[in-house]
């Protein structure tokens, strides 16, 4: 070599010192204006160097973030494969709850009209007790009702959720809804309202909606602590809006937006029978519908929720 000195020595430790660090003062422009060929070489080797390992680093990172991204993958399938195992033990355990009670009460009604039948009396209810038929029915009409859901919710889950629709008066919906709720509005002695001074008519599936309405108001009943319900039914150019509003116990802000979920009920709320399901199940029939329903709610003061449909 023609070096002379320990000045190329240090550039060259100077510049590995630069490349072990992960950057490189060495540009094109300076090994072309290099006076001497051999530095020139050397530092167009520390250049080449300096590519090669960012290059490689490059693709080690890559490497280390496409492994990140498979390990991020499989913990959320973990989560979702042990959260789908939470939710159908929780789901068995519920219905099998719930399945069980209406059947049990079935079996003694049936068991004490075999005792009438069989010493050849006839059935008399204790004064103010509801006759045994009446809360055959009712008990009938629980496990209806928990089956449709169990129905609907594999519907739903399956994709097969089918809306059929055609032409629909809302404010005739409502009103048919709130005629079949008179005698739980009676028992319960809710004083409840119905403002809707015009037709609303539109294109939607009657069977869903007015599951939808159903659910609403049998929830305002539930949780509305015997106080007043106010229902209203308007349009405007472009949607139809149902709200229903209880001034019951109310929904904690922190589970409001979670009411809206499977097998979900607030903390606040006395138990009732049921799954869990019926709000979830109204939200994804509005939001096959196209339109959305939201919640306002306030403890001790009641909940008011709005359907809000397209026409």
């Amino acid at each position: 070599m023609k070096w002379g000195g320990s000045e190329p020595t240090e550039r060259i430790l100077q510049h590995l010192a630069e490349i072990g660090a992960g950057h490189c003062t060495i540009t094109d422009e300076a090994v072309v204006a290099e006076p001497d060929p051999e530095m020139s070489q050397v530092l167009l080797g520390l250049l080449v160097l300096h590519e090669d390992l960012s290059y490689a680093s490059q693709l080690h990172h890559e490497a280390e973030a496409r492994l990140r991204a498979v390990a991020d993958e499989r913990q959320r399938l973990l989560e979702d494969r042990n959260h789908a195992i939470e939710a159908r033990d929780q789901f068995l355990a519920v219905a099998a709850h719930e399945l069980r009670t209406p059947i049990a009460t079935m079996k003694l009604l049936v068991d004490h009209w075999a005792a009438i039948l069989s010493s050849g009396t006839k059935a008399a209810g204790a004064a103010g007790s509801l006759p045994p038929v009446t809360l055959l029915k009712r008990q009938v009409d629980r496990l209806a009702t928990l089956v449709a859901e169990l129905l609907d919710v594999s519907r739903i889950t399956s994709g097969g959720l089918q809306l059929v629709c055609q032409d629909v008066d809302l404010r005739d919906l409502v009103r048919d809804a709130l005629d079949r709720f008179e005698l739980e509005i009676q028992q319960r002695r809710v004083v409840m309202t119905l403002d809707a001074p015009a037709p609303v008519p539109g294109r939607w599936d009657a069977v869903r909606i007015d599951q939808v309405v159903t659910n609403l108001i049998s929830n305002a009943l539930k949780y509305g602590e015997g106080r007043p319900v106010e229902i209203s039914v308007t349009a405007s150019a472009g949607q139809a809006v149902v709200v229903v509003r209880d001034h019951g116990v109310g929904i904690p802000a922190e589970q409001q937006s979670r009411v809206f979920g499977p097998f979900m009920r607030a903390t606040t709320a006395k138990y009732h029978p049921g799954l869990g399901l019926g709000l979830w199940i109204a939200e994804q029939i509005v939001r096959a519908s196209g339109g959305q329903i939201t919640l306002e709610s306030r403890l001790d003061q009641g909940s008011t929720f709005s359907v809000e449909l397209p026409r």
